[in-house]
């Protein structure tokens, strides 16, 4: 056998997957609770708060590759004007992409989050298959973080 290095040798070190992070700005404990929930099974690491100062705090030191946001959060008229403040900024935040969710279906609240600068725009109650597309289409790369093993499951004759 040879020493020399070859482009077909096994190697048991696969590139490491980057961490996967989301933000999640929401004033309703309840609607938080679900979008973290949901969050989970996709996301390594997975943040939460409740109004716009707790957000920029949060994003001072904790830089997500996405971040969500409620339309109607009780500091702020609505997450619209919030989506048009964190475009005008002049740093990385910039360009994070942020997603609106909403219990509100109509297409002109959905044009208003994209004129806005909205990178998408998702209706509540947030499922996973609603925020794993978004994720894939605007983080290049997305890979949803890998499920659980579960139970053990026997195939074939129980008997």
């Amino acid at each position: 056998m040879s020493n020399s290095s070859d482009a077909n040798t096994y190697s048991p070190l696969a590139p490491a997957k980057a961490i996967s992070k989301i933000l999640i700005v929401d004033d309703s404990k309840t609607d938080t609770y679900v979008a973290r929930k949901v969050a989970e099974e996709l996301f390594d690491e997975v943040r939460s708060v409740s109004n716009v100062d707790e957000m920029f705090k949060e994003l001072q030191t904790f830089r997500p590759d996405i971040l969500t946001m409620d339309i109607h959060l009780s500091d702020r008229l609505n997450g619209i004007s919030l989506v048009a403040e964190i475009r005008a900024l002049d740093n990385d935040l910039s360009v994070m992409p942020i997603v609106v969710i909403s219990s509100r279906q109509m297409p002109s609240d959905k044009q208003i989050a994209s004129n806005a600068g909205a990178s998408d725009y998702i209706i509540k109650p947030v499922t996973v298959e609603a925020l794993e597309r978004t994720a894939r289409r605007l983080i290049p790369g997305f890979v949803p973080k890998p499920k659980p093993f579960g139970d053990m499951v026997t195939i074939g004759d129980t008997k």
